[in-house]
């Protein structure tokens, strides 16, 4: 428990000056030995593979030991990525409700240096060069409960957020998170501060992941491999077909060779037949010819 107590404090006043110098209020951090301890009502919408979470409003950050070793994530990581919830939270005040979810996740992976759910921007790579990869805004208010979207989910928000930080800063973003409110969407906040339409900021970012973040090149060599195998499946399937093919000649040859020896073995048998029935026919004839005595 005293180790927990160590990177909070530790991590706190490492991200404070990020925020401001936030006077922080007090919240509470608890560790739980295993999720299987937590009551059900309490990780209820938290995903089984989540190493912490926190009670945006509530004050509350929680972390599961038996989900942190299971995971291999860092104890440094999730306590600084759940900090960052806490403090967004309180550096927004009564309007940070009204940040959308795909802001909160992405920053908190952005400035925690690590991802949940071993998320990466490599996962993005194919489902945006196929155009399959949907608006964030999809992601505003929740995350989908499949492990697999999910991690894309987390995939999409961290590179976004990521990039926005790159683009405009960390307190251009911030001061764009204090304008959101009950009638200014964090959207319409960003499009004031950025002068692009969503789209626009989109479109760049995704530009940017094809060409400037690496990410494909990354998705090529941890996949290289697999790609491998697929580049030379069709060289495999020829050697096969004529490995297959070489080896029915060969069949067929050892047929035909077989054939033709059992027809020599049954010429053979058959002249011996006709040669041991001459040789009788002559013997019968003698004793026929032969005088009486």
């Amino acid at each position: 428990m005293s180790q927990v107590e160590d990177v909070v404090a530790r991590e706190l006043a490492d991200l404070q000056p990020l925020f401001d110098d936030l006077e922080v209020a007090r919240f509470f951090v608890h560790v739980h030995a295993a999720r299987a301890d937590l009551p059900e009502a309490l990780v209820a919408g938290v995903h089984g593979d989540a190493p912490g979470f926190a009670l945006l409003g509530r004050h509350q950050i929680h972390l599961v030991l038996d989900v942190i070793a299971r995971t291999g994530a860092t104890m440094k990581g999730v306590i600084r990525h759940e900090l960052v919830h806490e403090l967004l939270d309180q550096y927004c005040g009564q309007d940070g409700r009204y940040l959308p979810r795909w802001f909160h996740e992405g920053l908190a992976q952005t400035l925690a240096g690590d991802t949940y759910l071993g998320a990466s921007e490599e996962d993005l790579v194919w489902r945006v060069s196929a155009g399959s990869l949907r608006s964030i805004d999809v992601l505003d208010r929740s995350f989908p409960s499949a492990t697999t979207q999910r991690r894309t989910a987390y995939s999409h928000s961290f590179s976004y957020v990521s990039w926005l930080v790159r683009e405009y800063g960390l307190p251009a973003l911030l001061r764009v998170a204090r304008y959101t409110d009950s009638s200014t969407t964090f959207a319409r906040a960003l499009v004031a501060h950025s002068e692009r339409s969503t789209l626009e900021l989109e479109d760049r970012w995704r530009d940017y992941l094809l060409h400037g973040s690496g990410a494909r090149w990354r998705s090529l060599f941890s996949n290289w491999f697999s790609l491998l195998l697929i580049l030379a499946l069709p060289v495999l399937v020829l050697a096969l077909r004529r490995r297959l093919d070489s080896e029915v000649r060969a069949a067929r040859r050892l047929a035909q060779r077989a054939a033709q020896d059992r027809r020599a073995a049954e010429a053979r048998e058959a002249e011996l037949r006709a040669r041991a029935g001459g040789g009788d026919r002559g013997l019968e004839e003698e004793a026929d010819d032969a005088p009486l005595r």
